[in-house]
């Protein structure tokens, strides 16, 4: 017989060895006739199905002399009768072409069963053989847990600093088996079983999963052999741990989870059990596992129903038995949400609190009169607070229609209500890059005692469940706070004050007033002044001022760092949402000698009422070495950027303008959080509202 190349796409080296040499080879069984008999009918239908999917079986063959097995896959032909046509997956082995081996019979995979299959004149054909069905076959138990085909999955096996490269043949969740390649001076004597390993499985140079394993079997020729590896890895950690983790949720009807499964790229689609903003479980049958501790999910849909779905990237971190008394209990995988895009999350996020507790929502549709009539009757909006901002009403109004409906990249706000009456609310800003800025924090108290703590409490756990994603940049949390304002004072200076570590949470105050374009000095002070877009050097002479003055995190949350200049991506942000925004930095030099830096923040009017989105913000460097003079021409050529007449103000440190007579209106302090440490934050929040609680019920009493 001629050994023939079938030019399939997909080809596979056939190998030979003895049954008992590896534990993914079955041994050869006998046809057992009092095994569950299947009717030709049924088999047909499964030979066509497995010739749809381009799936193969398997034909055993026994060598005459020896009593070597050897199983070869081969690729079913439509059938609709006894007569059947297979073709081999590859090129046949000399031995076979020799007539060294004779057919025994067919395995035909059946779900976690085998259908051995009784072969009636049988003839090996160039490409592949033909014979006649048996009116009935027999069904054998196969392995409890399923094995899993793949192709096209490159594995890398590294064992005490030696790598090995192969592909991936098949898998369970108890073991790999792997076709491996030695290249010189490589020898597979260098793999040791029983000893610690770590397999990585890519395609198209993208990691799918890495995880550490142990080798149980190799054997195979000198330059290749089948290894076998039982992953070792039951859970990981994506993120650092957390004291405070929010609630996970079972929602009814249960989500599903679905997915193209990275090894075998089958569509997989499982029950979700709970779910948070940060993470999901879904249920597993152990005898179909299919997902492995470390897996990415790089294209999860979340499906909540029809016409409601959402999209991440996730990983599997960890799967565990619900009884491990009972092997058929199903397993519990979680999953953790690597990112998803700002608007999917956020509406989670809405879904899950509006499950938990109907009277709270992030980010829900709102009648903006409500919210206007909720502002002025809660006092958020004063009478000084409105005077300053009556003439822009009309411009309020616009940007608030946009802000509340349109802008998930880059806004965000949370309401508590009572008896559908908004008697909270707070909202979120991304100012800066990785910043989010809190404000707008009200509550309506002659209504409801607890509103303003429920709202709070709902921003921290928003934040706790966004801060993981790289889409949400939120790295940082801000909020200015005037020192008088009791209950800021109480939560943000006391949660700083509980940090104790500025590095992680820290306050800052500058002083605010309203600079008005009349004012427009010439250059007075003698010697050379330049006003000049800032360069490298003086955000390091920034940096080096603000360590010794404050060492806080500044810096960090406004972009003033000199890897945190990149602006464009926050700009087309804005500009989706229809806003604008422009930040510039620059620095006021004399003789050479940069002595302050100004930022300009320029943004639509109204996004944060106190106009501290659409500031000049300056950091005086040197108090003694800038003049009144030089810094108020400064801050006349500056403010030509804004349309309007008056320009907000905000100057650091504090003590700059008392030592120059510069009149003020207020001071601000501005509290920045590093989101990656929230745990501190909860404790403080904790304690503080329990202790709260118990004073009012004892009050009560």
């Amino acid at each position: 017989m001629q050994s023939t190349d079938l030019k399939r796409t997909t080809r596979k080296t056939i190998k030979t060895h003895r049954h008992s040499d590896d534990a993914h080879e079955a041994p050869v069984t006998p046809i057992n006739q009092s095994a569950r008999k299947i009717s030709l009918e049924t088999l047909i239908n499964r030979l066509n199905f497995l010739h749809f999917q381009s799936e193969a079986l398997t034909v055993l063959l026994i060598h005459r002399q020896n009593g070597r097995s050897l199983r070869l896959q081969a690729i079913p032909e439509p059938c609709i009768d006894e007569n059947f046509t297979c073709l081999w997956e590859a090129t046949l082995p000399q031995g076979v072409e020799r007539g060294d081996f004779e057919l025994r019979h067919l395995e035909v995979p059946h779900g976690h069963h085998i259908l051995q299959v009784a072969l009636g004149k049988a003839n090996l054909i160039e490409k592949g053989l033909t014979c006649q069905l048996p009116e009935v076959c027999h069904q054998l138990t196969s392995r409890r847990i399923r094995r899993h085909f793949c192709s096209d999955i490159a594995v890398n096996v590294i064992q005490n600093g030696a790598s090995f490269s192969g592909t991936l043949e098949d898998f369970s969740a108890a073991a790999f088996r792997l076709e491996l390649q030695a290249k010189p001076p490589q020898t597979f004597q260098w793999l040791k079983q029983g000893e610690p390993l770590t397999v990585i499985f890519t395609q198209s140079g993208q990691t799918l999963l890495s995880t550490p394993g142990l080798l149980l079997r190799s054997h195979g020729k000198r330059d290749q052999h089948t290894v076998v590896v039982e992953p070792s890895l039951t859970q990981q950690s994506r993120f650092p741990a957390k004291k405070h983790r929010n609630r996970r949720l079972a929602l009814r009807p249960a989500p599903e989870a679905v997915f193209t499964h990275p090894l075998t790229k089958n569509l997989i689609r499982l029950d979700v059990t709970d779910l948070s903003g940060a993470g999901m479980a879904v249920a597993e049958a152990p005898q179909e596992a299919q997902l492995l501790p470390g897996m990415l999910l790089e294209k999860l849909e979340l499906r909540l129903a029809d016409s409601f779905s959402l999209a991440c990237q996730a990983q599997v971190v960890y799967c565990q038995s619900l009884d491990d008394s009972d092997e058929d209990a199903p397993l519990r995988c979680g999953l953790a949400i690597l990112d998803m895009e700002v608007s999917d999350h956020t509406r989670l996020m809405s879904l899950l609190h509006r499950a938990d507790d109907r009277s709270k929502g992030v980010c829900p549709k709102i009648d903006l009169d409500q919210l206007w009539e909720f502002f002025f009757s809660s006092g958020f909006i004063y009478p000084q607070k409105y005077l300053s901002l009556k003439d822009y009403r009309e411009e309020f109004k616009e940007t608030y229609s946009k802000l509340y409906d349109s802008a998930p990249e880059i806004a965000r706000h949370f309401i508590y209500q009572e008896n559908s009456r908004i008697v909270g609310h707070m909202a979120m800003l991304r100012q800066f890059n990785n910043s989010w800025l809190i404000h707008h924090h009200a509550a309506d108290r002659t209504h409801s005692r607890k509103a303003g703590m429920e709202t709070l409490q709902l921003v921290g756990e928003a934040v706790n469940e966004a801060q993981a994603l790289y889409s949400a940049h939120m790295d940082y949390v801000m909020c200015f706070f005037r020192p008088e304002n009791r209950f800021p004072q109480r939560i943000f200076g006391g949660v700083a004050k509980h940090y104790d570590d500025p590095s992680s949470c820290s306050v800052d105050t500058f002083d605010y007033f309203h600079y008005r374009k009349e004012y427009d000095l010439k250059w007075r002070d003698g010697g050379a002044w330049q006003l000049t877009p800032a360069k490298e050097e003086d955000l390091l002479d920034l940096e080096a001022f603000y360590q010794n003055k404050s060492g806080g995190l500044m810096l960090q949350g406004m972009d003033l760092q000199i890897e945190s200049q990149q602006d464009a991506l926050l700009q087309k942000s804005y500009e989706k949402a229809g806003f604008q925004r422009e930040q510039s930095l620059f620095a006021l030099q004399k003789e050479g000698t940069t002595i302050a830096l100004f930022m300009i923040l320029r943004t639509e009017i109204g996004l944060n009422l106190s106009n501290l989105t659409n500031a000049i913000t300056v950091i005086v460097l040197d108090n003694k070495a800038l003049p009144r003079e030089a810094f108020f021409t400064a801050i006349s050529m500056l403010a030509a950027k804004y349309p309007h007449d008056e320009v907000p103000v905000l100057t650091y440190p504090p003590d700059y303008a008392s030592s120059q007579s510069i009149d003020i209106e207020k001071q601000y302090n501005l509290w920045v959080l590093n989101c990656a440490h929230l745990d501190p934050y909860f404790e403080f929040c904790g304690n503080y509202f329990k202790r709260i609680n118990r004073s009012k019920e004892e009050s009560k009493s």
